[in-house]
């Protein structure tokens, strides 16, 4: 087969959907398939072709203003009709038939519409991959005002989350913007209604498409994470932190979606005056909540490494050696990345369980849970007591990493899904 895989965001600088299709990429390229990755670009009108990190790549170029909302619409809507244009011709130009052997596989919100009109072109199978709530939420995160999880968007909804996510001037400002918003919303899940199938990450998401997608269409396959990658990269020790220093890890973005604001309040509970002594907190990522956390964790008195951006292997090398893995995530957490590659790494991993994490962490099998920053703070200093409890842990998480989301596992399944569809065409 040759799979053609649209996707907004591609390695090396990317987060958790990208190396997930590139992963993806990876494990059918060595299943013998060929497999070319399209991706957008922000520039010049053209087209570059090569090589990223051993997946074919044709990155296909655009240009959008920076004035908001609009600037989404030169993203998606402008943009569409020349991405499937630039599909349609890439398949094409290849030496294989359309209907006979080719697959598209959108990975994303923003190339899936432009991959759905280019199946319909060339007669391909489409597959698009729903990895967080771009279908229901135009910001994608399922928060109102960036905090509170709430199921989806209407006139009366973004009315009162503009404002509480841009501020009252910029949110007033931008509240002309709602018809085009819901009109956005509403293409982006007519094109999940036309796709030949979707693939949710997690049992959450699929829960969440029920009443987007037809029951028949819509299947739970996991992301792959490459044990083999990934075992090579960890033998190797962290260099961002000094060897042989305790250190817990938070491993993301900084934003309230990623329950980073949570360990404030975790980190203030009585019982983890010790832990402040003892260990450092070891965060690596950046973003909008770097100089509030700087400031609530220095006058705890606490010792904390801020690393900002981490490439990807070392970020492997800080999950495999640290003491334990936090993820406090405070959103409907798809199926996390994080998560996945700290079980491929055998790290220790306390969680709450939001989303789609129950569907990777098991408490007391492959990792620990904790539904509130109270509870999370009090199985934190249990576990950092229990050496022999947080190893186990971590084994646990090996096997299930090894059964279950090992590139054997989740490939196999993808291959089934891809020759049905194949000749459901035929």
């Amino acid at each position: 087969m040759h799979i053609v895989l649209p996707t907004d965001v591609f390695p090396p600088r990317c987060g958790g959907a990208g190396w997930s299709a590139h992963a993806l990429a990876l494990a059918l390229l060595a299943r013998g398939h060929a497999v070319t990755a399209i991706v957008p670009h922000e520039g010049r009108p053209g087209q570059l072709r090569g090589d990223t990190l051993g997946v074919p790549t044709v990155r296909i170029s655009y240009r959008a203003t920076r004035v908001p909302f609009v600037r989404n619409y030169f993203r998606h809507e402008r943009f569409w009709p020349h991405l499937a244009a630039a599909i349609a011709q890439y398949v094409a130009a290849s030496a294989l038939q359309p209907a006979d052997r080719v697959i598209l596989h959108a990975q994303h919100v923003q190339v899936a519409p432009a991959a759905v009109i280019a199946g319909q072109r060339i007669g391909a199978p489409v597959v698009v991959s729903v990895r967080d709530h771009w279908p229901w939420d135009y910001f994608a995160t399922g928060l109102h005002g960036d905090r509170v999880p709430y199921p989806y968007q209407t006139w009366a909804s973004l009315a009162t989350d503009l404002p509480a996510r841009l501020g009252p001037l910029r949110g007033a400002a931008a509240l002309p913007a709602i018809p085009y918003m819901l009109a956005h919303m509403a293409r982006r899940r007519a094109a999940l209604r036309l796709a030949s199938a979707v693939i949710a990450g997690s049992r959450y998401i699929a829960s969440r498409l029920e009443g987007i997608v037809a029951a028949e269409r819509l299947h739970v396959i996991p992301n792959i994470v490459d044990l083999a990658m990934v075992g090579a990269v960890i033998a190797t020790p962290p260099a961002s932190v000094p060897a042989g220093e305790p250190y817990v890890l938070y491993a993301g973005k900084l934003e309230r979606n990623k329950g980073a604001h949570l360990l404030l309040d975790v980190f203030r509970a009585d019982n983890l005056a010790g832990f402040r002594r003892r260990y450092t907190l070891v965060i690596a990522g950046n973003g909008p909540l770097r100089a509030e956390m700087e400031r609530e964790l220095a006058a705890l008195d606490m010792r904390v490494r801020f690393l900002d951006w981490v490439d990807h292997d070392e970020a492997l090398r800080l999950t495999a050696h640290c003491d334990l893995l936090l993820f406090p995530s405070a959103w409907g957490e798809p199926l996390s990345r994080v998560l996945l590659e700290a079980c491929a790494c055998g790290a220790p991993v306390l969680a709450m369980p939001t989303g789609g994490t129950p569907d990777i962490i098991v408490d007391g099998v492959t990792g620990a849970v904790a539904a509130t920053p109270e509870r999370f703070a009090a199985r934190l200093g249990e576990l950092l007591d229990r050496p022999a409890e947080r190893c186990a842990l971590g084994a646990g998480a090996r096997r299930l990493a090894e059964q279950r989301f090992a590139p054997q596992a989740v490939a196999t399944r993808m291959e089934e899904l891809y020759r049905s569809l194949l000749e459901a065409t035929r």
